[in-house]
């Protein structure tokens, strides 16, 4: 062939392909073409001779932009069923001939694979809008040099920097839809998938589980992937792969954590694509609830450590016990408030050690009122101990107001009835019965009068810690009947109690 039919050659293909490069019906014709050639000059197996000849010098070279595009990778194998909850991975429907083939081969996606699968989609969704916008800026004469090129080029260099991320809508051999704002649909799904996946990468890093929220976070990403196949399918009957990765790995999740996905995951029961919008929504809800819930977390382990700090200045500071209770008393009112149950047991099992000790503080705050509630509760459930096989001696003010009392019964209004404290207080003051009212919110304290009216009634003791203001009125009955009251700010420890009774009323009994 002579140079100067070679050199004609080179530049016509030169021209073909630039043109090509702003033309989508044109490269479509092209490859029809090149597609045609192949077939008529292909050779038969069985005769002898290479399939075509010519001269190597005459091939043009291609633009870089093109040259620089990742060739079909092969067809990626089948995977093996998994029985569960879900159904098997979604079949592509059957093709007259072979597909052509967008992704790098499947490997089965592991939970550290997720924020690259997310970054992919999101750089997917950007170039599917890229896509809309560079079909329609090169139809209104955009110059492809100056305005298409460096954005192709960007775009090229970023998927680059992540693994297997091949930019299907971006190849000179991808889908080209009679409507190409279609790909802005295709660019909504691509983003729900990126973040549904951002979604429940949270909640897999979340330190609480949060059953409820992980089950919502995956019905949404299943909806988005399977939005996604249907947008892509719509395009050119292909798939995406990280769609399909997607897809496993839900079936997988969903298997191993034996939760129920009911929609999305059958080829039966697809997304509808124009509809990313609302599911973007849908998940942004979600992920608001979880970084509320996140928040308070973070707030309420804060609020307990404040606590443990509190508990240990009680421990250690008596002489500053006022001050410290009522630090403590608010520390607790503020872990109520942030919605920590009264019967939280952490709150109890850091207050059981110290609340007997308790002093009179006069008002409380109303979460720490309930719960005190809850701890009376707990103990007045808890089994009777045991009799020790070694009786301690008990203290002298325990001696002193047994003496007093000896034969005697008292009454003791309030809280639940601690049948433990109930047997220890009357054997150790020589009761002859001990009389425990048990108190409610908001109950009337008419049914007192009759139980202090009893002759053999000594005394009154009224357990302020679970009394309200209307309690207060007990002392005029008290006074009707003569009987001394006895105001109790602690627990029910014995030598709290005697050392109460004998500061409050012992001269009183001495006179009786």
């Amino acid at each position: 062939m002579t140079t100067e039919l070679t050199s004609t050659l080179s530049g016509l293909v030169e021209r073909i392909v630039g043109l090509a490069r702003q033309d989508p019906q044109l490269r479509d014709e092209l490859r029809r073409l090149a597609e045609a050639i192949l077939t008529v000059t292909r050779v038969d197996p069985d005769r002898s001779g290479p399939a075509a000849t010519g001269d190597a010098t005459t091939a043009p070279v291609l633009p870089a932009v093109l040259a620089e595009s990742p060739p079909p990778p092969p067809v990626p194998p089948s995977l093996p069923r998994r029985e569960g909850p879900v159904v098997p991975e979604p079949v592509t429907p059957p093709q007259a001939e072979s597909p052509r083939v967008w992704a790098a081969r499947w490997t089965p996606p592991v939970q550290a694979d997720l924020p690259i699968i997310e970054a992919r989609c999101r750089l997917k969704a950007e170039a599917a809008r890229w896509a809309a916008m560079r079909r329609r800026r090169l139809a209104e004469g955009a110059d492809f040099r100056t305005e298409i090129e460096p954005k192709d080029r960007e775009l090229i260099a970023r998927a680059k920097e992540l693994p297997d991320c091949f930019l299907w809508m971006c190849h000179p051999s991808g889908p080209s839809p009679a409507d190409p704002s279609w790909y802005l649909t295709v660019a909504g799904c691509f983003e729900a998938v990126a973040e549904g996946l951002a979604l429940v990468r949270g909640l897999l890093d979340s330190p609480d589980p949060l059953p409820e929220e992980f089950g919502q976070s995956l019905d949404l990403l299943a909806e988005a992937q399977s939005a996604l196949r249907t947008a892509v399918l719509r395009m050119d009957d292909q798939t995406d792969p990280d769609q399909t990765r997607v897809f496993n790995w839900l079936r997988i999740t969903a298997n191993e954590n034996q939760v129920f996905i009911p929609r999305h995951m059958r080829t039966d029961d697809p997304a509808d694509p124009t509809r990313w919008a609302d599911l973007l929504a849908r998940i942004d809800a979600v992920d608001a609830r979880l970084r509320e819930i996140q928040k308070k977390t973070r707030v309420r382990k804060k609020l307990f450590g404040k606590l443990r700090h509190k508990v240990s200045l009680v421990e250690s500071e008596p002489e500053n016990a006022i001050e410290n209770w009522r630090a403590l008393a608010a520390t607790v009112d503020e872990l109520i408030s942030s919605g920590v149950p009264p019967s939280n047991t952490q709150i109890r099992e850091l207050l059981l050690p110290v609340i007997e000790e308790m002093p009179e503080l006069g008002d409380l705050p109303r979460g720490f009122q309930l719960v005190l509630r809850e701890i009376d509760r707990f103990l007045a459930a808890c089994p009777t101990p045991e009799s020790p096989t070694v009786i301690e001696e008990p203290a002298p003010v325990v001696r002193e107001a047994a003496r007093l009392l000896e034969g005697r019964s008292i009454v003791l209004i309030g809280g639940e009835r601690r049948p433990a404290a109930c047997e220890a207080l009357r054997r150790g003051l020589g009761l002859r019965e001990l009389i425990w009212i048990e108190t409610r919110e908001h109950q009337s304290i008419d049914g007192f009068e009759p139980y202090i009216a009893r002759p053999e009634v000594a005394l009154v003791v009224l357990a302020i810690r679970w009394s309200s203001h209307s309690f207060g009125d007990v002392k005029e009955f008290c006074d009707r009947h003569g009987k001394p009251l006895v105001r109790l700010p602690g627990g029910y420890n014995i030598n709290q109690v005697a050392a109460q009774i004998m500061a409050q009323c012992s001269q009183r009994l001495r006179c009786i």
